[in-house]
């Protein structure tokens, strides 16, 4: 009924949006360093795509509180993550990166336990070999991996629908989740990346939005939102809520009491899609650009069963989403991001994950 009452008024809302959208060309040329684009990424390029040309992205920040508040109070029957997942997500117990603190904190929930051990125990699971203990299961896949598959049951503990048509949107952003934390952390992992926490935290929290819109949003508006294509759906979820569903993802966040850093970091994720690499500074275009790929990476293997990564070719992949990260390439954690992208053993754990969810399997989020 919120929902309904949120949106009773379209079109008074829809000059609302393009008073917001002219409020951001106006005032975002210089945003400060570690809170968004330094340079307005709204500018229009003879040489953007027309769909990206045409897109007018909305900040959250930009509406008015009343609006805010309101898009808040349409998801607040969504309940709020387990304390658990804040623990996880705490910049210095990221930093330390200490196996047996993970190992403590893990076993003050039973459920979680036995579901990770479930999913590492599945025949199809990257280990190929039972873990009788958490214990082992960090010490053989690694804190990050550990940590991210945790990140994800524990956030999917708070998305849930009996109508058909939402659960499948559910389930297949819980697929697209769970395969760009992986692609994320196998580039992180193969190249060394020092940043890794915070890239797989940006990564699994950037599609908290898509889970609570799709959780929250009547049937009637779900049909209305593309499944695929990242620009597409942006556009139809701003045209719908105002937002895209990663701005909806921030209030959201915020709401739940997340650390601001972690949630601001994992909204502009998506904001990748129109930033181009001189909006951010170098260190955050490369953690950004990064977890952009794999978001998107991860959603073309969980829609197109057919799909492969040996298929990719980012210098000449001509999808309007992929339009600006092609200039990411000149950053130096670019460098080597084709060559890890195409290894046979990434293709090969991608292809068993995938087959453990067509055939309804727990799989694991690990490298």
């Amino acid at each position: 009924m919120e929902l309904l009452k949120l949106f009773k008024r379209p079109e008074k809302f829809a000059l609302q949006s393009r008073a917001a959208a002219m409020q951001l060309r106006v005032e975002a040329t210089v945003v400060p360093k570690g809170r968004g684009p330094v340079e307005a990424p709204l500018r229009r390029q003879a040489s953007l795509p027309l769909e990206l040309a045409a897109f007018r992205p909305i900040r959250g920040a930009q509406l008015e509180q009343s609006r805010q508040q309101a898009l808040v109070k349409v998801f607040q029957n969504i309940p709020k993550p387990p304390a658990l997942v804040s623990r996880l997500l705490c910049p210095e117990f990221v930093a330390r990166g200490a196996s047996d603190e993970l190992v403590e904190v893990l076993n003050c929930d039973a459920d979680l336990v036995h579901a990770l051990l479930r999913d590492l125990q599945s025949p199809r699971a990257v280990a190929q070999r039972p873990l009788a203990a958490i214990e082992k299961a960090v010490g053989s896949l690694g804190f990050e991996a550990v940590r991210g598959l945790s990140l994800h049951h524990l956030l999917m503990r708070s998305f849930r629908s009996e109508l058909p048509e939402q659960q499948r949107v559910l389930e297949a952003t819980a697929q697209s989740s769970l395969l760009a934390a992986e692609i994320g952390l196998w580039l992180a992992k193969s190249m060394g990346y020092a940043d890794a926490g915070a890239l797989l935290s940006g990564i699994v929290l950037s599609f908290v939005g898509r889970l609570a819109t799709a959780a929250g949003m009547p049937r009637r508006l779900l049909a209305q939102i593309p499944s695929r294509g990242y620009l597409a759906r942006a556009a139809a979820e701003q045209a719908v809520f105002g937002l895209s569903s990663a701005e909806v993802g921030r209030l959201i966040m915020h709401h739940w009491g997340l650390p601001a850093a972690v949630v601001d970091e994992a909204a502009e994720v998506d904001a990748v899609l129109f930033a181009p690499y001189a909006a951010w500074d170098t260190d955050r275009a490369g953690r950004l650009g990064l977890s952009y790929l794999a978001a998107r990476l991860g959603e073309r293997l969980a829609q197109d069963p057919g799909s492969s990564l040996d298929e990719f070719d980012l210098t000449n992949d001509l999808d309007p989403e992929l339009h600006h990260v092609r200039a990411y390439l000149q950053h130096p954690v670019f460098a080597t991001v084709g060559k890890h992208l195409g290894q046979s053993a990434l293709r090969t754990h991608m292809d068993r994950l995938r087959l453990a969810m067509l055939a309804h399997e727990p799989a694991s989020a690990c490298a």
